[in-house]
């Protein structure tokens, strides 16, 4: 069963870095919309693949596009440079990447992040405007639903 929000509570007591990215962002700054998955921004580097694959052991990592790697488990042949990881566990679906577009890699939104207090710890959340741009230069519908929703919380944090 999915719970995004022990999910991300799981993560933010993990000793994972990482920033908020994507649907569950865009509620944390306020939307009103619903998400089925975390999407996080981090480095993923041979070290961090090994400190993902440790720290996420107990929720069951699985591949969820990469059906000839079902699991995503602490083993050398999983230890690549990977630039997305996009995977299902236990309580829900996570999608980890390296670059947010429109906006950069991880130190580029880490830059203009917001360090927030959420479930008892400390995270990091993409800024208002890093979203924007991110969820504009995706184009979808339903991102630019989103961004109409995002520019009126900006607007009204604004007055």
């Amino acid at each position: 069963m999915q719970d995004l929000q022990d999910l991300l509570k799981f993560l933010i007591h993990s000793p994972i870095d990482f920033v908020i990215v994507g649907g569950f962002a865009a509620v944390i700054h306020g939307c009103n919309q619903t998400t089925r998955d975390i999407d996080i921004c981090l480095t993923l580097s041979n070290e961090q693949i090994i400190l993902l694959q440790k720290t996420l052991e107990p929720i069951n990592p699985r591949h969820r596009k990469q059906k000839e790697k079902p699991q995503f488990q602490r083993d050398n042949q999983n230890v690549e440079k990977f630039n997305n990881l996009h995977l299902e566990t236990d309580l829900g679906v996570l999608d980890i990447i390296t670059q947010v577009e429109g906006v950069g890699d991880y130190y580029d939104i880490l830059k203009n992040s917001q360090e927030i207090e959420l479930f008892g710890g400390r995270c990091f959340v993409i800024s208002l405007e890093d979203l924007i741009k991110a969820k504009k230069t995706l184009g979808r519908h339903r991102d630019l639903v989103i961004v109409e929703e995002l520019e009126a919380i900006k607007k009204e944090n604004e007055l």
